[in-house]
C-alpha cells in the first residue's frame, strides 16, 4: 500500500477492520508475547524453536496491525449505492456457466475474499460484470 493512497472501505468493512485490529492487540499479541518470554526463558536461545517460531509469529501478528492501521488511517468510506439492478459495490450477483451457478457480492478491493464469495469491482470477473443490468 502506498503512502497517502486512499483505500476504499465500506463502514461493514471499516468496523470489521477495527474488531480484528482489537483482536489481534489486545488478545493475541499479549498471548504470543507470553509465549515469547516463556521460550526465552528456557535458556539457549540458538537452537529453541518454541522461541524462534514465536518471534516469527509476534513478527507476523505486528506486521497485521500496521497494515490493519494504515488502511485505516487512508480509509475512504462509501456507501454501496440502492440496488436498481445494476452490477456496482454492494451488488450480490449469479453467474451462470457451464458447470452451474455461483453467487458473488461486489465489493470494493480492500474487502474482497473469494473464500467468501466477495469479490472485488477491480477484479476480472468484477470489472467485466460493472454495470451490467440483471438477467443480460
Amino acid at each position: 500500500m502506498a503512502l497517502g493512497r486512499q483505500v476504499l472501505l465500506t463502514a461493514e468493512g471499516q468496523a470489521a477492520l477495527i474488531a480484528e485490529m482489537r483482536e489481534l492487540v489486545d488478545v493475541k499479541r499479549p498471548e504470543v508475547v507470553q509465549r515469547v518470554a516463556t521460550a526465552r526463558a528456557e535458556g539457549d536461545l540458538r537452537e529453541n524453536f518454541a522461541y524462534h517460531d514465536a518471534r516469527r509469529e509476534l513478527g507476523l501478528l505486528d506486521g497485521r496491525v500496521q497494515t490493519i492501521e494504515g488502511m485505516l488511517r487512508y480509509a475512504l468510506i462509501v456507501e454501496p449505492a440502492p440496488y436498481d439492478g445494476t452490477v456496482v459495490i454492494g451488488a450480490t450477483v449469479v453467474v451462470r456457466d457451464d458447470f452451474g451457478e455461483s453467487e458473488y457480492t461486489i465489493v470494493v478491493p480492500a474487502e474482497a475474499d473469494i473464500a467468501r464469495q466477495r469479490i472485488s469491482l477491480d477484479s476480472p470477473l468484477g470489472a467485466a460484470m460493472s454495470g451490467a443490468v440483471a438477467g443480460h
